[in-house]
This record gives C-alpha cells, structure tokens and sequence, in this order.
C-alpha cells in the first residue's frame, strides 16, 4: 500500500475504532495491558507504516498537529492515563489527518485504491529448508487472501502463526542458544528448568526476541496484540468482550507484521 492517501483513510479508520473501543469501556483510566498494547499499536502503525509514504508526498503536508497527537497517545501509554486523554489525542489525530487528507487529495486530485498484495520477502536467512521457505511463503499469501476475502478473524490467526514460526525459526537459528535459554522471558517449568522450544508460547518468544534485542519495544507490543486479537478464534472470547476484529483491524495488524517481520529478519545470524 503505496498510495499516501490510501494510508490516510487506514489510519483515520484505526483512530476512529480506538476511539470507539476507549470510549465503550466504563473505567475511569485505561489500565488493562491489552488495551494499552492496541493504543500502542495504532500509534506505532502511523510513524512505521502510514506516515513514510505521507511525508513523501509532493504537497509536503505539515504532519507536525499528526505527529503530536500520536505521540501524545504513546506518552499515555506509559501510565494509566484517563479515557478522556485518549479520546482527546485521537479525536486530534484525526482532525488533524483529515486536513491532510484534504491537501494531499486537492493536490494530486487522487482517490482512495485498495492495498496491493505484497510479495513475501525472503525467508532463507531463517529457512535455509527450501521446504519450509514454501510453507512460510503459503502462509504469508494465505494472510492476504484472507484480508482480500473478508475473513479478518482468519487472517489475524495467520499472522500470530506466521510471526510464531518466524520467531521460532530465529530462535533456532541464534548461534547463542545460551543466551536465549537464560533469558528471563524464557519459561520455566515448576523446577524452575527452562522448557523445551516445543512448549513456548508466542508470549514468551515475543519477550526473549525483545530482550535479546532482534525486535524493537514496539515490536514487542504489536506481537502482543496479534496474540491476544488471535484468542478471537474462541467465540466465548469475542462474545464477553463484544469485540470483532473489523477489516481496519486487519489491515493495521498486516502492515505492524509486515515491519515486526522485517525486523526478525533482518537480526538473523547476529549475537546472541
């Protein structure tokens, strides 16, 4: 997804569902870790994905009010701010993005086009198994599919198993398993004995490839979203929490993969 103003529309879609989702709940302060995760997570898609290909744009957009907005709302995050901060930050970001919206479009006289299809990168510094780099490239096209057809729950479940195998592969890969078996994100039997990488969860892979540095905090958190949002496969899960994971949720989680991905891959044979 190239075109600045199809990214404009996405990322007025995520901060109006944000918005949404803080205002339905009834705490004064938002406080849960996955709520903080997602807030997160919006923020981080505009200055990693949505914003690159604005700033670029040939009308030169002032995306400074953007900027404070989504910034505004990471700075939340580090706290349990109040509701009424976030729905103040996003209904700013949104504003101010509807403007350049407005700018970009007058100057360019574009409509919005659907995201194309992107093509898998090269997953051999991770699978050197030809075998296996097939099975990755299924995947990452079936994650597309997905999104292209509708099936926004199907596809979040894709991302979580994609980025799962990816972090299991570089896991494997480390040339310093010590480091990754001592990490303090590893889990731990009752013994206090590291398990075995058959029994490691997305949740503790996530927070060994943070500590060993392969990912970024924000990747962090995005690979926190994607498996709590993929719970959503369980129909309990979606009725208590009255959520369903709309095509702007899709959307946002591919694109934050795509970057979390980008970063797995490019730590691949580095220490530890």
């Amino acid at each position: 997804m190239d075109d600045p103003i199809a990214h404009i529309e996405a990322a007025i879609a995520e901060v109006a569902k944000a918005r949404q989702c803080v205002k339905r709940k009834k705490t004064k302060q938002v406080s849960v870790r996955e709520e903080i995760d997602r807030l997160k997570s919006v923020a981080f898609a505009w200055f990693q994905t949505h914003r690159p290909p604005v700033e670029n744009h040939p009308s030169q957009p002032d995306l400074a009010p953007v900027d404070a907005a989504y910034r505004s709302v990471m700075e939340a995050t580090s706290r349990h701010a109040a509701r009424t901060t976030y729905m103040q930050a996003l209904k700013d970001a949104k504003k101010s993005l509807v403007a350049v919206r407005s700018l970009v479009a007058t100057t360019t006289n574009a409509t919005p086009t659907a995201p194309t299809a992107d093509a898998p990168p090269s997953f051999s510094p991770l699978a050197a198994d030809p075998q296996m780099q097939a099975i990755l490239n299924r995947r990452w096209d079936e994650v597309q599919q997905c999104i292209g057809c509708g099936a926004h729950l199907a596809a979040t479940v894709m991302m979580g198993g994609l980025l799962e195998s990816l972090l299991l592969a570089r896991i494997s890969s480390s040339p310093n398993m010590s480091a990754v078996f001592t990490a303090r994100g590893a889990p731990h039997d009752k013994a206090g004995k590291t398990l075995a990488l058959s029994e490691w969860k997305l949740v503790n892979m996530v927070e060994v490839a943070h500590e060993l540095r392969w990912i970024t905090k924000s990747a962090k958190d995005v690979g926190n979203v994607l498996r709590d949002f993929r719970n959503y496969i369980h129909p309990h899960k979606e009725y208590t929490d009255g959520l369903a994971i709309s095509e702007e949720d899709a959307m946002m989680f591919w694109e934050l993969s795509k970057a979390v991905t980008r970063q797995v891959l490019g730590s691949a044979g580095k220490s530890p």
